[in-house]
């Protein structure tokens, strides 16, 4: 599909009969009559298209017969692979092939370790029949009409384990690297701080070190590089032959680049920007799924945001039992302005290790009230699938500030940076406001009413510099102190002018912490997790410990317009999304900016789980009203720029109404 192309994708995965688990019986093709049957239920259902992924065991002819049939019905198909599976027969062969951690352990363990990269993707056989499979399918398929975009991997990494990869493969690739870059041994030892006699005889570190101009990051450098290499190469085989198409791969986390490689920040270098959606906890959900929407928008610049892998039914963390789930969550990534969705999965017939999330549909049967909701969503939503294909959610004014180099210097740290950004996330969400992200290095023309910082250890003096001079014209800044030792809170706030005395961090098998006064001496919330006692100063103490009356959020700066917690701001929102630092926060920030969004109805309580979201377009203004609480509310929201609207909100459910601005 062209990214010109405005029409809203909702399908499901259709990995039976192709790819996968490589040898796996439960996997082998079934034949023409069960797909075919497959198909008309999966468009009964309401889906417009499927996603396959063609792996090492998938026959090709039987491919094409799949593919003609999902023309013979008007479905079209995402031409994906599962090139990370390999098989034991491979491995027997090769092995050489198997990922390699830092502990030296070799993956897969056995044959029945189903974790994937199942083989080092710098293994040169590995490499060549990846490549070959993607050629032969394109050259196949390419000009099928059916076929509409193209996946050229899911949720990549360098493997399972403890920062792989170490392969041999990978590490002479790697000593390679070190040679083109720096010429000679001796000026790699002088950049690095090593002492290898020659290039032949390096052997990358196995412990983490902070600094950024560490041995370690630069071998970890390298392995995003490799990562990135490795699928942006696939993208490119396609592309010698199909030079138009629209391909990606499909992204999971973004916070873990050290560890598994995988880069967000070059997502605009793809086609349309791809992730999975797993849904967690109630009020959890509304922060990790609007953070990941929102940087992936925020890195794909303008490019189509899509949900490529959308658990639609059981799992061990979270369980999708009932529909109203998957009515509440697909809303919910629709109200962002995602293009399209497909579900995980569609499998009546697997069997096997991972019964559990066959999603929809149970072995052997239709009949389950997660495809009869499912069913029920779809068409709900095709009435306005043109203003969600072609429109776009309300511009925010406050964004939170998350470089490539915060998620580097979080990482080496083992720093909770997850936790922090969706906590922050939540509790803007919460106020009411639409969150944005700030990417790329910080301009004090930023034209943002309020920045957060989740990490302030990661910022630059030229950063810093930048940030100075958009409070000083009128900006507002919520920056956390680092929170991963005391020495590293001294650093960042002595730029802020603070003191800092001691960094505690409570032991306890439940979340620990300590309560807060505001500034006239009432309750305001729970500080949880860490906190810095901060020696007196000329900063505005607008919170304190009732414990030790030290001050628990300061706001300094140029007109009082920067905020500093001195506790884990963000994580402790997450593990509350208590009502009191609400409070304190909507003080701070009220008085110069109104919320975006006004819900009015549900008791301030539940309000982390009542959210609200407009996306406009050339069609029509579409609002988003979505309830993950066990109640029926009457809800009166105000959007910014439109009239009150009031409606019935459904336990655990999502309506949604076309709005005309004032």
């Amino acid at each position: 599909m062209s990214t010109q192309d405005k029409r809203l994708r909702i399908g499901t995965h259709y990995e039976y009969p192709f790819g996968g688990m490589a040898t796996r019986v439960e996997w082998l093709p079934q034949g023409p009559d069960d797909w075919r049957r497959d198909l008309a239920m999966i468009k009964e259902t309401g889906f417009d298209s499927i996603r396959i992924r063609i792996g090492f065991d998938s026959t090709l002819d039987e491919v094409a017969q799949l593919l003609d049939i999902c023309q013979e019905l008007d479905i079209a198909v995402l031409f994906g692979f599962a090139t990370f599976y390999v098989s034991d027969r491979f491995l027997a062969e090769y092995p050489d092939a198997k990922v390699v951690d830092r502990q030296g352990q070799a993956y897969p363990l056995h044959q029945y370790d189903y974790r994937w990269q199942r083989a080092c993707i710098s293994h040169p056989v590995y490499r060549q029949q990846r490549d070959q499979l993607v050629r032969d399918c394109v050259t196949r398929f390419g000009d099928h009409p059916t076929v509409f975009a193209w996946d050229i991997h899911n949720e990549p990494s360098v493997g399972p384990g403890d920062h792989p990869c170490y392969n041999p493969h990978t590490l002479a690739k790697y000593c390679q690297d070190l040679a083109d870059r720096f010429g000679s041994i001796a000026a790699m030892n002088q950049q690095l701080g090593t002492d290898f006699a020659d290039f032949a005889t390096v052997d990358p570190p196995r412990s983490a070190d902070p600094q950024p101009t560490s041995f370690w990051r630069d071998w970890r450098e390298f392995t995003v590089r490799t990562l990135n290499e490795f699928l942006l190469g696939g993208i490119q085989l396609i592309k010698q032959q199909l030079p138009d198409v629209a391909a990606s791969f499909n992204y999971t986390t973004p916070f873990h680049l050290e560890h598994n490689g995988q880069d967000w920040w070059v997502a605009n270098q793809v086609d349309y920007a791809s992730h999975s959606n797993y849904p967690s906890k109630a009020p959890e959900q509304a922060a990790t799924t609007g953070v990941r929407i929102e940087l992936l928008k925020a890195l794909a610049g303008g490019k189509e945001v899509w949900v490529t892998e959308f658990q639609g039914g059981p799992f061990w963390d979270y369980l999708l039992w009932t529909g109203k789930h998957i009515e509440a969550e697909v809303n919910k990534i629709f109200s962002h302005g995602c293009r399209a969705l497909y579900f995980y999965r569609w499998e009546p017939l697997m069997v096997g290790p991972e019964p559990w999330i066959n999603g929809m549909v149970d072995a052997d049967t239709y009949d389950t009230e997660r495809r009869l909701a499912t069913k029920r969503v779809i068409a709900n939503l095709r009435p306005y699938e043109g203003i969600i294909a072609t429109g776009q959610t309300v511009k925010p004014r406050v964004g939170i500030y998350l470089t490539r180099e915060m998620v580097w210097a979080a990482n080496a740290r083992h720093a909770p940076l997850p936790e922090t950004v969706n906590g922050l996330y939540a509790l803007l969400l919460d106020l009411g406001y639409a969150v944005d992200f700030v990417t790329q290095p910080f301009s004090a023309a930023c034209d943002l009413a309020v920045v957060v910082i989740p990490f302030m250890l990661a910022v630059s003096a030229a950063e810093r510099q930048a940030l100075q001079s958009y409070m000083e014209r009128g900006g507002r800044v919520i920056a956390e102190l680092p929170m991963t030792n005391l020495a590293d809170c001294q650093s960042v706030g002595e730029w802020f002018g603070l003191h800092c005395q001691e960094w505690i961090r409570p032991i306890y098998f439940l979340v620990s912490g300590w309560s807060m006064n505001d500034a006239q001496g009432r309750f305001g919330g729970f500080a949880f997790h860490d906190r810095v006692l901060v020696e007196p100063s000329t900063a505005e103490a607008i919170a304190t410990y009732r414990d030790n009356q030290f001050p628990a959020l300061l706001a300094t700066g140029p007109g009082g317009r920067l905020l500093i917690p001195t506790f884990a701001l963000g994580r402790s929102y997450y593990s509350s999304f208590h009502r009191g630092v609400r409070r304190l926060l909507r003080d701070w920030l009220l008085a110069t900016l109104p919320p975006d969004i006004v819900i009015e109805g549900p008791p301030d309580e539940y309000l982390s789980l009542v959210e609200a979201r407009v996306i406009e377009s050339e069609q029509g203004n579409l609002l988003f009203i979505i309830n993950r609480s066990g109640y029926d509310w009457d809800v009166t929201v105000t959007a910014r720029g439109y009239p009150p609207i009031t409606v019935k909100l459904p336990t655990y459910g999502a309506v949604h109404r076309l709005i005309e601005k004032q």
